[in-house]
């Protein structure tokens, strides 16, 4: 899978962009502020249908303006594909694929697949949990349409509890019906913690491979599961109607202090994995270049898995990627990176002859 041609017209601070891409991979050159990882936003786009950077539609509008159109072909292994996602104020997002309009946004998901990562990632991976749930969510929704519609699903529900618990403790709902909506959350979140543990399991192989590469065996790095009563490794994964029960009783726990908080306590939108080195944190004790190779190397972990599940290898998309990192790393990241169809880098300047010719040179100026 490699992205030929981007059209922005206008997206951010780009009235009119047009770009070939390289068939292999481009490194898009520019200062600050000239528009590299709006670059990169507008291809995701392309993948998502919304902005991996978690920026709200209007926010992608340039500031003296009410739409924007970001278009964009590539080719698989047996044809071109064209996609389109149109923005307006006033009537909203809409989206194509070959010419022809989606009822929902969400069907444009898989058909074009990236991999992308920006140094903000590392703080914000890193530190928060929701941050890390969001990443392999959007992971496992690229390779499987139905992860993305249990999801969709439990995030439905779980909205519907949390009203009924709100209603429960000001004495305006049945406590009869208590039951009624834990099993109805029990199911798709089993199924969701199913999957996560599923894809770990899969991608920490590959992960662990990456990271020796970055630290020459210096040390090594692992994923935590972390979920009440759920294996921390995925070595063994619980059944379907084991993780479904579970979670029902985790959800009948303590149904004074769920009705007090007025919220769900328990369930997949409260789990978080964590990255480790040598068995102990990355968050805590990990330098800002390690921390940089963990987050890399579970992108490259990334691009393998939804090759394994859709026959495609995406697009590799890397923002600013070489800044903090030392000469032997940029080198073993370039060095993996030529394992992939197409890489797509962004740099504020050329980093000296370290580039492989593959790379189509493209600079931002003024």
């Amino acid at each position: 899978m490699r992205i030929r041609q981007l059209e922005l017209k206008p997206f951010r601070n780009f009235d009119q962009i047009k770009l070939d891409l390289g068939a292999r991979g481009a490194l898009i050159v520019g200062n600050n502020g000239r528009g590299k990882s709006n670059i990169l936003e507008a291809i995701s786009y392309l993948s998502l249908g919304k902005s991996i950077r978690g920026a709200r539609d209007h926010e992608a509008v340039p500031h003296d303006g009410t739409w924007f159109d970001i278009q964009g072909t590539w080719d698989t292994a047996d044809r071109q594909r064209h996609a389109r996602v149109f923005y307006s104020g006033h009537d909203g997002k809409r989206v194509f694929l070959d010419g022809v309009p989606l009822p929902r946004v969400s069907e444009l998901v898989s058909q074009f697949q990236t991999v992308h990562f920006a140094p903000e990632d590392v703080a914000l991976v890193l530190q928060f949990s929701a941050q890390r749930r969001r990443l392999l969510d959007i992971l496992i929704s690229q390779a499987s349409a139905t992860y993305l519609q249990q999801l969709q699903r439990y995030r439905r529900v779980l909205t519907q509890r949390n009203h009924f618990l709100r209603q429960l403790n000001q004495r305006r709902a049945d406590p009869a019906e208590r039951d009624v909506w834990d099993r109805q959350l029990a199911e798709p979140g089993a199924r969701i913690r199913l999957e996560r543990l599923q894809a770990l399991a899969e991608i920490v192989p590959v992960l662990q491979s990456c990271y020796q590469g970055f630290s020459t065996g210096r040390e090594a790095a692992g994923i935590e599961y972390q979920g009440a009563g759920l294996p921390s490794s995925t070595d063994e994964i619980p059944l379907l109607d084991t993780l479904q029960s579970m979670l029902l009783q985790q959800l009948q726990a303590d149904p004074a202090k769920e009705q007090r908080a007025g919220h769900t306590l328990s369930g997949p939108h409260r789990d978080a994995f964590g990255f480790t080195l040598d068995g102990e944190s990355a968050e805590t004790f990990g330098s800002q270049g390690q921390l940089k190779s963990v987050l890399l190397s579970w992108k490259m972990a990334e691009s393998r898995y939804l090759e394994a599940h859709s026959g495609h290898q995406p697009v590799l998309l890397l923002d600013d990627v070489f800044s903090e990192l030392d000469e032997l790393r940029s080198r073993q990241l370039l060095s993996l990176a030529e394992e992939f169809d197409q890489v797509i880098l962004t740099a504020p300047r050329e980093p000296g002859d370290t580039i492989p010719d593959r790379f189509e040179r493209i600079e931002l100026s003024a």
